[in-house]
């Protein structure tokens, strides 16, 4: 029934973190996560990146002649600026603007009063001089340009204010071999450039994106529909431009459409045609001012094999986005890293699987801590989850640094984690109450406690006996358990050699099972000693195997214990995991006697225990005490700690052994002031007189 109850528990935290899980789309918690990675890890840019900005910048915005005005410019600054990336080099040249309206430097109306004043002659001569449009116009037709469009919705375009060209005065180039499914986003209208500009263009691409929800931008639209035409955005044209490729193709996996084809380029999209970016940061010397490349033309050749987007750079002019590694960027270095991208295969993936493993994972983890946490020992409900946040956080971060693929580790740990935390707690709960049933019981067994309590200090040498071992040993010891009968024990007895041994320890726990086990401990170790025969690392190892017994107590034992020689003061040790003794030295010092040690006994079958040695000369005393000393605590919380057992110890001098074990019990006693003892109390004191 305990174990039916835990389990339902466990379910249910199962199935409220799943509900809860369901009902966000995986951004909220995810989406953060995963541009820590990028943070943590930016994409590497090259230095030689084919791909080159040319910014309308601050420095372009100064008044002349340190600069070339205010935006807008005159188209003729655009032609000229176009000329001259071509005869740099330029592979291909894009525009992130949308240049929607005539040439603002045109005064049509101051146009039409001069006319009025001239021949005929001569304003036919004025007429047949190009518009500084269609100067720009037949720049564009003279390079392999690429110009730029924004997708919009009708009721988009009248929010704006702003007048979308209609779709039979657009240029469709059409560049995919196959239809674009219907997931991808579909819109009704375009702004787009003045017939002079778009016409001359060698080719057309979108420039939307969006930001996701807290306003950071992550994906990039690759392709979209247009008035019923499929269309692509200005970095995948600009990249078809440059590779000189006729076609772009969708591929399509189970129906749907999972990346896009240029060449030998494969970009990995998501049904809606977007890519998600690996962001890094574009070298130094992959940006130039506009200004400076109409004042300084570039030499022939400067640029050769270079995709040059020119676009905004400055406050008030482009679109600002914020990227996951925490900054915030222009429009057009997201386009150029758009194309390095497609060169250099700079992408995230996001597999359609992943959503499905995620939640797999997460059900599995818990289904498996439903049914295996609650026969587990205590630390493993602290380990195994500890070492499932470990393994699957460690492999989302491996995904991404080999394979940069983005694996949610949090969903599947939030399901499995808040399952386990439930069970545990559950299970505390279960185990409190059964504690709390057996401290009730005890209580209303007081009497038959305190007969035990005699029993048990009946089974434990007493000071006469500890006198009479040897005259060249002075030892004593002190057990004041904290309730009737406690989980304390030590012992000391000659071998047949005349050594003397010696041990103190301390079981897990307090009251009647503890008690009980101190007792088989005690009797066990006992009857090993005695057997003699081995060395002390040897028996102090098959106590350790013979107290394991079927291998379902959760009782461990901590124990200090030594042989002395008494001809020459050689003291062997083994630790399984107890305190440390301390050795006051004839000449007044105090000594930690700091040991290797080993687990407490019933901790793992078959452990090996160090055997260490320390070295007593006449008059030194040893004193071994058990954590109940140093633990001890009053009313205010504090604890007795390692400073006043050293003062008392510092203090003992050269007195009998019983002064050492009464200064030190008197003294925790008196630091305790009437607060109850939250541990038994041992100690051992001896004095080597040689």
């Amino acid at each position: 029934m305990r174990l039916n109850r835990v389990r339902l528990i466990g379910l249910a935290a199962a199935l409220l973190v799943t509900a809860l899980l369901a009902s966000f789309t995986g951004a909220l918690f995810a989406e953060p996560l995963f541009d820590r990675y990028q943070r943590w890890s930016p994409r590497p840019i090259a230095a030689d990146t084919r791909v080159h900005i040319v910014r309308i910048d601050a420095e372009s915005l100064r008044a002349p002649p340190q600069g070339l005005g205010r935006w807008p410019w005159p188209r003729s600054y655009l032609a000229l600026l176009t000329d001259r990336l071509r005869a740099a080099g330029a592979v291909a040249i894009g525009y992130d603007i949308v240049f929607a309206e005539a040439d603002p430097a045109t005064d049509q109306a101051r146009i039409d009063d001069v006319y009025s004043t001239l021949s005929p002659a001569a304003r036919a001569e004025i007429i047949a001089i190009p518009s500084l449009d269609q100067r720009f116009g037949d720049a564009l037709g003279r390079a392999p340009t690429v110009v730029a469009r924004t997708a919009l919705q009708a009721n988009d375009a009248e929010a704006q204010g702003l007048t979308a060209a209609g779709t039979a005065a657009l240029t469709f180039d059409d560049p995919f071999t196959t239809a674009l499914p219907a997931t991808v986003p579909s819109f009704g209208l375009a702004l787009a450039n003045i017939i002079d500009i778009d016409f001359n263009a060698q080719g057309h691409g979108l420039i939307n994106g969006n930001p996701d929800n807290d306003g950071v931008t992550r994906r990039l639209p690759m392709v979209a529909l247009v008035a019923g035409h499929a269309m692509p955005s200005l970095s995948l044209e600009l990249a078809r431009i440059a590779q000189k490729a006729d076609a772009i193709t969708p591929v399509m996996t189970g129906g749907a459409l999972t990346a896009l084809q240029l060449g030998r380029h494969r970009i990995p999209v998501s049904d809606r045609g977007e890519a998600r970016l690996h962001f890094g940061t574009l070298p130094d010397g992959s940006e130039t001012s506009a200004a400076n490349i109409i004042r300084q033309p570039r030499k022939p050749g400067a640029l050769a094999g270079k995709i040059v987007l020119i676009g905004p750079a400055s406050v008030g002019l482009g679109d600002v986005r914020s990227t996951p590694l925490g900054r915030t960027e222009y429009g057009v270095r997201f386009h150029a890293q758009a194309i390095d991208a497609i060169l250099n295969q700079g992408w995230l993936v996001r597999p359609r699987w992943a959503l499905t493993a995620e939640w797999g994972l997460g059900v599995a983890l818990a289904a498996l801590a439903i049914i295996g946490l609650p026969h587990l020992r205590w630390r493993w409900l602290i380990i195994l989850p500890a070492l499932a946040v470990v393994v699957i956080f460690g492999g989302s971060v491996a995904a991404f640094l080999w394979g940069q693929t983005l694996l949610d580790p949090l969903r599947p740990l939030l399901i499995a984690e808040v399952t386990a935390l439930a069970i545990t707690a559950a299970l505390f709960a279960e185990t409190t109450r059964l504690a709390k049933q057996l401290r009730d019981a005890a209580l209303a067994q007081a009497g038959e406690m305190k007969a035990a309590r005699e029993i048990q200090r009946a089974m434990l040498p007493d000071a006469a006996m500890l006198a009479a071992l040897d005259p060249r040993l002075d030892l004593d010891a002190v057990l004041e358990p904290a309730q009737a009968i406690g989980g304390d024990l030590y012992d000391a007895f000659a071998l047949p050699d005349g050594r003397i041994v010696f041990l103190v320890g301390d079981v897990t726990g307090k009251g009647p099972s503890a008690a009980l086990f101190m007792a088989v401990s005690k009797a066990l170790a006992h009857s090993l000693l005695r057997r003699g025969g081995a060395p002390l690392d040897a028996i102090i190892g098959a106590l350790n195997d013979e107290l394991q017994g079927d291998g379902e107590n959760v009782v461990e034992v901590t124990l200090l214990c030594g042989i002395i020689d008494l001809a020459n003061g050689r003291v062997d040790l083994v630790n399984a995991g107890h305190e440390n003794p301390l050795v006051r030295r004839a000449d007044g010092t105090l000594e930690d006697v700091v040991m290797e040690g080993g687990l407490p006994l019933c901790t793992m079958p078959g452990y090996t225990y160090p055997l260490e040695s320390l070295a007593l000369g006449p008059g030194d005393g040893l004193v071994i005490i058990t954590d109940g000393v140093r633990e001890a605590q009053n009313g205010s919380g504090g604890f007795f700690g390692s400073d006043r057992t050293r003062a008392v110890l510092l203090a003992w001098g050269d007195g009998p052994a019983g002064a050492a074990t009464r200064a030190l019990i008197t003294a925790v006693r008196r630091f305790e002031d009437g607060a109850p003892a939250s541990d038994d109390l041992t100690v051992m004191a001896l004095r080597y007189r040689g």
